[in-house]
């Protein structure tokens, strides 16, 4: 039997409060876009009693973006938190505006390729 190895690490945020956690991590991905230059490192940690904890930092040339986020099940409910701003939403609807931010994604990449950051905050701004 192996037992997860718990860390205790401050994930930082460009968009809310950095977020603490101590917790075994679950999952890690770096993955490099050849197109844009941006590298992306994503990692996921189970903060125990329910809770998942989510970092993410993209970086091309010398801009960076900072992400994380708390989010905790709750039955059919799931709060999710950036550390400064709580969102209180059903499951069923926290996947569906995945979906569309993912399908967003897509639909930017293809329209102007290199300048997907620039369209994210005029979206996020909208």
């Amino acid at each position: 039997m192996c037992r997860q190895l718990v860390e205790n690490v401050d994930l930082p945020n460009d968009h809310g409060h950095m977020i603490r956690v101590s917790g075994a991590i679950l999952a890690e991905d770096m993955h490099f876009n050849d197109k844009t230059g941006m590298l992306t490192v994503e990692k996921v940690y189970d903060a125990g009693q329910g809770k998942l904890a989510y970092g993410a930092i993209s970086a091309v040339d010398d801009r960076r973006d900072r992400r994380a986020y708390i989010i905790e099940e709750r039955g059919e409910r799931c709060l999710a938190s950036n550390g400064s701003i709580t969102l209180d939403l059903r499951s069923s609807d926290l996947i569906h505006l995945l979906a569309l931010a993912l399908e967003e994604s897509r639909n930017v990449s293809s329209r102007a390729p290199g300048l997907e950051h620039i369209h994210r905050k005029l979206a996020a701004n909208a």
